[in-house]
């Protein structure tokens, strides 16, 4: 294993992210961090960027023509 940075543990189990990953693997204010153990049980670790309204909206489509009148009136139905 070749190792890009160290970190230290402060209290409260905080820890901060080396700028070297934060840019490698663009590292904001919007990623999710998951913590893991592979089969082997080695700790891996995973970023990926949270899924916002704006990711969503758009992806299925029924087909269906509504207004947002006719939909805020569903929503009070």
């Amino acid at each position: 294993m070749k190792i890009l940075a160290s970190t230290k543990l402060y209290k409260n189990f905080q820890t901060a992210i080396p700028k070297e990953f934060r840019q490698q693997f663009n590292i904001d204010e919007d990623t999710i961090i998951e913590w893991g153990i592979d089969e082997e049980g080695n700790p891996q670790v995973n970023f990926r960027k949270k899924v916002t309204l704006d990711d969503v909206i758009g992806i299925i489509e029924d087909g269906e023509k509504v207004s947002s009148v006719e939909l805020k009136r569903r929503v009070y139905e």
